[in-house]
């Protein structure tokens, strides 16, 4: 991820980007339209199946929306139809597009494998050639496929709703294949990427792009086979995305752990400290930071049993406390952890990184005390050398310890590379 994406991520988080985006990547399915020399009727029937579908995704996925990649796929499109010379620009947007999602590699690979296999690509070479060429692309979509899967996350969208984008894709393949032969490349393009749709890992940015590329593919059938498009696809694709509405309920980003965002802090086989685990009459109840206009009640956390990692809080808009260690305001560290960010926006510890020796945290404990801490640092560490002693091991007097993720974004792995850790003191 380089540091333009991280710079773009801190200043438009979560939903504005994603929103935003989307908008604008069915906004530009108009030029490239136009481009194609498509009539209105086929341009706004494009905008709009795109837009029911983007807005399909960004009511019933837990994660949200991201159309970065869409966006700049679209525009990449509408860069490579016109004049030669823009080819590079073309090429460019598309390395980003796969650089922002990089689900979007997985269908580049297949769409260069199979112009190898119809001759539309290293046509000098013989046959034998450009099937070990076309073989070469299809193993290496399947890895980073396979690279993008995660059996612990989410799906990017329910069954059903995927079934009916599953349903609409195939159809306007199928009718692709067999009467706009020149396009079977991006066909096989687009049911790579709808394989990764329903594979647990990649969010609703393949879905974005998969409902883009169809949308655009579907009104070029409108404009080549109105009769067709009429009779046979725009009855199933309304009817499929009309089930789909009725059937969905929207979703809530409490009920599915933010896989994007853990906040990853190995706890493994230290101590609580010298008071030893804390009463269980007496815990924190709210926290309040009030130089980062921060203010909530605090959850319970504990550690994974297998990873000995603390867990995240299942609303990122809530911070907890590590509830096998030390009470805030007792002899010890204590340690409290939030979410930095989410799909759906800003996490309680976004502003984190952003304290400064002196400001104050305070915490209300259940047996009607408010404990005031003072910041003393603030250090960012990777997560490979999370410093776990430091953290959780024993204090001389009331600490505590505030983690959140931080750093670079990795997509592919979908969490952040770093953590951040303010250390404070009882005033």
């Amino acid at each position: 991820m380089s540091p333009v994406w991280d710079l773009l991520q801190q200043a438009l988080p979560g939903w504005p980007i994603g929103l935003l985006t989307a908008v604008a990547a069915g906004l530009l399915l108009w030029p490239v339209g136009a481009r194609l020399a498509l009539d209105p009727a086929s341009r706004a029937s494009a905008a709009a199946l795109y837009a029911t579908a983007a807005a399909l995704v960004e009511l019933n996925a837990p994660a949200g929306v991201d159309g970065r990649g869409a966006m700049l796929l679209a525009l990449a499109a509408c860069l490579a139809v016109g004049r030669t010379g823009r080819g590079l620009v073309a090429v460019l947007l598309t390395g980003l597009a796969i650089a922002s999602s990089p689900v979007t590699g997985v269908g580049f690979l297949a769409l260069l494998g199979a112009m190898c296999t119809a001759g539309a690509l290293a046509r000098r070479f013989p046959v034998p050639v450009r099937r070990l060429l076309a073989a070469g692309c299809g193993v290496a979509a399947a890895a980073l496929a396979t690279r993008l899967l995660r059996p612990e996350a989410p799906m990017a969208l329910p069954a059903v709703a995927l079934g009916a984008l599953t349903l609409w894709t195939l159809l306007i393949s199928v009718l692709l294949w067999r009467r706009m032969r020149w396009l079977r490349p991006v066909a096989t393009a687009l049911l790579a990427m709808l394989v990764c749709c329903w594979l647990p890992g990649p969010d609703a940015d393949a879905v974005v792009v998969v409902a883009a590329v169809g949308g655009l593919l579907t009104a070029l059938l409108a404009a080549e086979y109105p009769t067709l498009i009429l009779r046979r696809a725009v009855p199933v694709t309304v009817a499929a995305l009309a089930l789909t509405g009725t059937l969905l309920t929207p979703g809530d980003s409490r009920q599915v752990r933010p896989v994007a965002l853990p906040v990853a802090v190995a706890a493994r086989a230290l101590p609580p400290g010298p008071a030893g685990m804390p009463d269980a009459e007496v815990r924190p109840v709210t926290i309040a930071i009030p130089t980062l206009g921060v203010a909530g009640p605090l959850e319970n956390l504990t550690a994974d049993a297998t990873t000995g990692e603390l867990a995240a809080p299942d609303d990122p808009s809530r911070a907890g406390w590590y509830a096998a260690g030390v009470v805030p305001g007792d002899a010890g560290p204590a340690v409290v952890g939030g979410h930095v960010d989410s799909r759906a926006g800003p996490g309680i510890f976004f502003g984190l990184h952003q304290l400064q020796p002196g400001d104050e945290i305070a915490i209300a404990r259940s047996d009607g005390r408010t404990v005031r801490f003072a910041v003393t640092a603030v250090a960012r560490y990777p997560k490979t050398a999370f410093p776990s002693a430091a953290v959780y091991g024993p204090a001389p007097g009331p600490e505590l310890r505030l983690v959140t993720c931080g750093g670079q974004f990795d997509r592919v792995e979908r969490s952040y590379r770093d953590n951040v850790v303010v250390d404070a003191v009882l005033l």
